[in-house]
């Protein structure tokens, strides 16, 4: 006989983290940055932004496994791991909310939708988990863990100043004129 975690207690947590997320998704879709006061640090920044990522990923996976199997993680679980994972993405977005106009608009708009494109990773992976029978770790959950991995791995990618950014246009227009 399956579980289905949606009537379950245990998913209050998830469901209060899944509107936090939505919250937090529409800000920094919205949101304006700080304006540079001239004390702005780019590798500070990008070293700060990276290690938020990677601890969102690596929460994102801890509570993919705590649903992956039964038992269910107990309310007071649920809420911990609710509460990591929400730590993680407050960073995440107060870290992207650190990258001053000054620096770039359209550098700014890559790092946001990145950023956006966790929040929206994260936000599917909770909802997968929240529709789906607990029996063992679904090729959906899988699929949605999988997603923010991908989401947060981009991050490596990214232009890393107006500089970097300008290079990698200008090698489009070398290759596809």
């Amino acid at each position: 006989m399956s579980v289905d975690n949606s009537c379950s207690d245990g998913s209050i947590p998830l469901r209060n983290l899944l509107n936090s997320v939505r919250c937090i998704r529409d800000r920094v879709r919205d949101g304006e940055s700080n304006e540079s006061n001239g004390d702005f640090n780019l590798p500070n920044f990008w070293d700060t932004l990276i290690q938020a990522v990677k601890a969102t990923s690596q929460e994102a996976t801890k509570l993919s496994l705590a649903f992956s199997k039964p038992p269910l993680p107990s309310q007071q679980d649920g809420e911990r791991l609710a509460e990591t994972i929400q730590k993680s993405i407050l960073a995440l977005s107060t870290v992207y909310y650190w990258f001053p106009k000054s620096q770039g608009i359209t550098l700014r708009r890559i790092i946001r939708d990145a950023t956006a494109e966790v929040l929206d990773g994260v936000m599917q992976l909770i909802d997968v988990i929240l529709s789906s029978p607990l029996q063992s770790l679904s090729q959906e959950q899988l699929m949605s863990t999988g997603g923010v991995w991908s989401a947060c791995d981009q991050f490596a990618h990214l232009p890393k100043g107006v500089y970097s950014l300008f290079i990698a246009a200008r090698g489009l227009f070398l290759y596809f004129p």
